[in-house]
């Protein structure tokens, strides 16, 4: 992370507006490829980013003046604030990586989290609410215990994000960011009465905010409507939308989470005895979360049935494997090697995708997974040269980051996949369906993809040097800034695509006529 200069920064020529109506920010070393979301007022936007040295993906949030001569939105105002919160370095926390001003005001990068929010998730059942809050509650304790200590100020379930490719899944991002001269709040519901004013903000103002979030999630409220939650004097009153099983003593826990006042409660969401103020890094959430994709029902049954057969199989183990082996029969040997091989296996990567789908980093090369179910698979940053996906169901599934080049996924079902910056160089996707499917900035260099599906799909700044596009359906995708030189088009269908920036430098059109 490199240090801010303000006399490195140039704002007379910042932030011009290319043709998709994202900004030019590659003066500041980075490319935008996306917009992720933006405020109602539209003067906070958030777009998804590549750092052009490092090609990492980062989140790029710009604060837009939409008066000029508004002084309120001066960078001069926040520039104290992102510089007290770069130092962060937690695992689980995304902090502020640099910052510049702008012609219309200023931008903030934080590093990119994969995963999804909890706002994308449906209603909590009370036991996840335990474990998400307790995550939470120990990250908060960190931050707050630093010195000086650090205010999120802006908890809400769009700002959780669940990870569903490791252990330690719950992270927080888009810390608050407020002019030097105000704390006040951006989100109704979300500020403890006691702190409405312009007064310090101290810790309480988290813990109540966490609060509110897990209150929105058990009673399937969204941010916008969380204020309608409390009545005239700010009290709330959401007994009546529980769930009936909810525990009597999750709803007192949260009661003294959003009580208005300005004492700290850093209470176990599990035991309510106060947490540790010494919490070193590793403690800094539970082990062992694991959510599924967003709009599916979370149970944690399989997790139950799965530790049940684990113990199962070490009785079995003992049984076998500690006898003396003087008195084993064949029969036994060979059913201690197979217990032996299921064991080897289901610790191997190969086991852990088919068991749980889901591998960080796993090395899957040549492996053969032909017409397999893995809907929903998670495999960022994995070696998956010359896997065999034929035929298999990969919807949903993500490969932000692997390298897939020579793997066989001709006529997989992926849709609705993300491959942000994946390598698929000479992959083959013959027929493969990848309807609006994420290829930011992948590289698919010399892959086939002839009659393959790739309705809206979004291939901006992807490479497409060399491949084979031939009758390929491309409708409403968008291509912009994608380089498809030297590409094969023939009889591919470009209706409603979006071409903004593409280079077809030597690319055979639709028709058969060559690009110059």
């Amino acid at each position: 992370m490199s240090e801010l200069d303000e006399s490195s920064h140039n704002t007379e020529s910042a932030d011009p507006i290319v043709g998709n109506d994202l900004p030019d920010l590659t003066i500041y070393g980075y490319q935008v490829s996306e917009k992720l979301s933006e405020h109602p007022e539209r003067n906070r936007i958030t777009y998804l980013a590549k750092e052009i040295d490092s090609e990492r993906l980062v989140v790029v949030k710009e604060w837009r003046k939409l008066d000029l001569e508004d002084s309120s939105l001066d960078y001069a105002n926040y520039l104290p604030e992102i510089e007290r919160l770069q130092p962060i370095d937690h695992p689980h926390v995304a902090p502020y990586l640099n910052s510049f001003p702008t012609a219309t005001g200023f931008c903030a990068v934080r590093s990119y989290l994969l995963g999804v929010s909890l706002a994308e998730l449906e209603t909590l059942p009370p036991s996840d609410i335990k474990l998400v809050a307790d995550a939470i509650l120990n990250i908060l304790n960190y931050l707050h215990h630093l010195t000086p200590p650090i205010i999120h100020q802006n908890i809400k379930p769009e700002n959780i994000i669940v990870d569903t490719s490791t252990e330690l899944t719950i992270s927080l991002v888009d810390f608050g960011l407020h002019p030097s001269t105000t704390n006040r709040s951006n989100n109704p519901g979300f500020t403890p009465a006691s702190q409405l004013p312009n007064t310090y903000l101290n810790s309480a103002f988290d813990l109540y905010s966490l609060g509110v979030s897990m209150i929105c999630l058990l009673t399937g409220t969204s941010t916008s409507q969380a204020q309608h939650l409390f009545d005239t004097n700010y009290r709330l009153h959401v007994r009546h939308l529980l769930p009936a099983d909810t525990d009597p003593h999750l709803i007192a826990w949260l009661q003294q989470m959003v009580e208005s006042n300005d004492r700290p409660q850093y209470l176990d969401a599990f035991t309510g005895r106060p947490l540790p103020t010494n919490l070193a890094l590793e403690d800094a959430a539970p082990q062992g979360f694991k959510l599924p994709p967003p709009k599916r029902k979370i149970s944690w049954l399989p997790w139950v049935i799965g530790a049940g057969i684990l113990v199962g199989g070490v009785l079995i183990l003992s049984q076998f494997v500690l006898t003396d082996s003087d008195e084993l029969t064949p029969a036994q040997i060979a059913k201690n090697q197979s217990i032996a091989r299921e064991a080897e296996f289901a610790s191997s990567d190969r086991g852990k995708l088919i068991r749980e789908k889901r591998c960080l980093s796993c090395n899957l090369t040549n492996q053969n997974f032909a017409k397999a179910d893995l809907s929903g698979a998670v495999l960022p940053q994995s070696s998956l040269n010359g896997v065999n996906f034929a035929d298999a169901n990969l919807t949903l599934a993500i490969f932000q980051d692997s390298d897939l080049s020579g793997a066989n996924l001709s006529r997989a079902n992926l849709q609705r996949a993300a491959f942000y910056g994946a390598k698929l160089l000479r992959t083959n996707l013959a027929g493969a369906n990848l309807s609006q499917a994420k290829l930011t900035y992948a590289k698919l260099n010399g892959a086939s993809l002839r009659d393959a599906n790739l309705s809206n799909a979004d291939l901006k700044f992807a490479e497409f040097q060399q491949v084979d596009l031939r009758s390929a359906n491309l409708t409403g995708a968008d291509l912009s800034n994608a380089d498809l030189s030297n590409s094969n088009l023939l009889k591919a269908i470009l209706t409603n695509a979006k071409l903004d920036g593409a280079n077809l430098t030597g690319a055979t059109m639709p028709d058969g006529s060559l690009h110059p």
